[in-house]
């Protein structure tokens, strides 16, 4: 497709639904999440957090629709424009940043608030698989490799960290980091990085049991509040009534909830005040305690969905940059779950980090929904449609060996409609799309693909 902004039909075809309906599902019970908190919270004639972020939802879905119309090829021409004009905003939080709960996170516009850490996750990620899929890397990863993406990673890092924000900060470092995960790495780098890890999580272990926090405080490394959080952490019966506070309601919110929950809009722990900030770093607590084991394992298990049709795309992306992008958004929700969810059961420090979907917040919303269209965007373009493909892509056609009038399929390209053999003689033209979409994740679904038709397969025997 030669005009960058287009949508062809027939990539409709590689569309994937359980993507698209898994990150819907979560929406719906973050919704559902909301309005049961919002029926006990006092807005003083403002809107509730339940009618925000069903605007929030809206606006988040329409610009999915949107994104689906561009190739993603486009991204790689902006993606450092896009990287730069991050670390802009994030430098103007400094500047004209809007503090709460003694950190400045946040971009007032009038019209918007909006937090320019989130969308810095994206532009990290996009700069990174744009300057690795430009890279020579057969050989695997060595130390001449790390010093761009190093830059990439730890500017937006460090400016996040002095907000202060670590638990995105940290957040971001994992997402960017996961996308190295794909390279080989030579040895002498892997046993460098192993080494470095394994020093600093002494130091951790080493600080945490001799207490001794304020040498990283001194040096600006760690912020009071952040020793608290870990302190807490370790020890949180010590303060039940102060610091300890969060962690100890968590609990008994999710364990409240015992196994079907105490029932839709009937959680004591968020209607009596108890469990603080139920509708942003804690909704999966309130949720756990309305809908119990069972709900909990659910929303869970759509997160699973999410995330495994992220990876099966990754794998059949037809290019390195296509997969890094899917990677890391994939890994970026991945980490997302995993700190919230174990903050939430007291297994991590409360660091701040939302619940992809589920929580109340429009950054998040939009960020998280953008990185789904993004993911769709790339499964779809994974082939490649020609209206000529014999004089396109002569490789993927060739004259057999007898004197035939007849083409042979020796590539397969992708698959045809449901039902529809292949023959050459009959499309010899373009492909044909699924007219289907869906029915190829059904069980009895069966589909016919270029090089398993019968013709092809007797006149390759020929």
């Amino acid at each position: 497709m030669n005009n960058p902004i287009s949508f062809d039909h027939r990539l409709l075809g590689n569309f994937c639904w359980p993507l698209l309906l898994s990150m819907v599902g979560l929406c719906a019970c973050g919704l559902l999440n909301l309005y049961s908190l919002s029926s006990y919270a006092d807005f003083m004639g403002e809107w509730s957090w339940f009618s925000r972020q069903s605007l929030y939802f809206g606006v988040a879905l329409g610009g999915l629709i949107v994104a689906l119309f561009f190739d993603y090829q486009l991204l790689k021409r902006i993606a450092w424009p896009l990287y730069f004009l991050s670390v802009v905003l994030l430098l103007a939080v400094f500047f004209k940043g809007s503090s709460a709960n003694e950190a400045t996170r946040w971009l007032d516009l009038g019209f918007v608030r909006f937090q320019p850490s989130e969308a810095a996750k994206i532009a990290v990620i996009l700069a990174l698989a744009a300057w690795l899929s430009d890279r020579d890397l057969a050989n695997g990863l060595d130390f001449k490799d790390l010093p761009i993406p190093a830059l990439i990673i730890l500017v937006p890092f460090a400016l996040i960290h002095k907000q202060p924000d670590l638990g995105t900060a940290l957040h971001l470092l994992g997402a960017g980091a996961s996308i190295f995960l794909v390279f080989k790495i030579r040895p002498r780098l892997l046993l460098s990085i192993l080494l470095a890890v394994g020093l600093g999580a002494g130091l951790i272990v080493s600080l945490a049991a001799s207490g001794s926090w304020h040498v990283l405080q001194e040096r600006g490394l760690i912020k009071p509040h952040q020793i608290n959080r870990i302190n807490t952490f370790l020890n949180p019966e010590q303060d039940p009534s102060n610091k300890g506070f969060q962690i100890i309601q968590s609990r008994n919110a999710v364990g409240g909830g015992q196994l079907f929950g105490r029932g839709f809009m009937a959680g004591t722990q968020h209607r009596n005040r108890f469990l603080p900030e139920a509708e942003t770093d804690f909704a999966f607590a309130a949720l756990a305690e309305e809908w119990g084991f069972v709900g909990s394992v659910a929303v869970l298990s759509l997160f699973l969905c999410l995330l495994s049709a992220g990876l099966m795309l990754a794998r059949r992306s037809k290019d390195r940059f296509g997969c890094l992008i899917i990677l890391g958004l994939t890994s970026m929700l991945f980490w997302q779950v995993v700190i919230n969810v174990g903050m939430v059961v007291g297994l991590l420090p409360v660091v701040g980090i939302p619940l992809p979907f589920i929580s109340y917040g429009g950054s998040s919303l939009v960020v998280c929904v953008g990185a789904v269209a993004l993911v769709l965007n790339v499964g779809m373009r994974r082939s490649r449609f020609q209206d000529e493909p014999i004089q396109e892509n002569p490789f993927v056609w060739s004259l057999p060996a007898k004197d035939d009038d007849r083409l042979v399929v020796t590539v397969p390209v992708r698959r045809l409609a449901i039902d529809t053999p292949f023959n050459p003689e009959l499309h010899p033209r373009h492909r044909l799309p699924h007219t289907r979409p869906w029915a190829k994740y059904l069980r009895k679904a069966r589909c016919v693909s270029d090089w398993q038709s019968p013709d092809a397969v007797e006149l390759m025997k020929d």
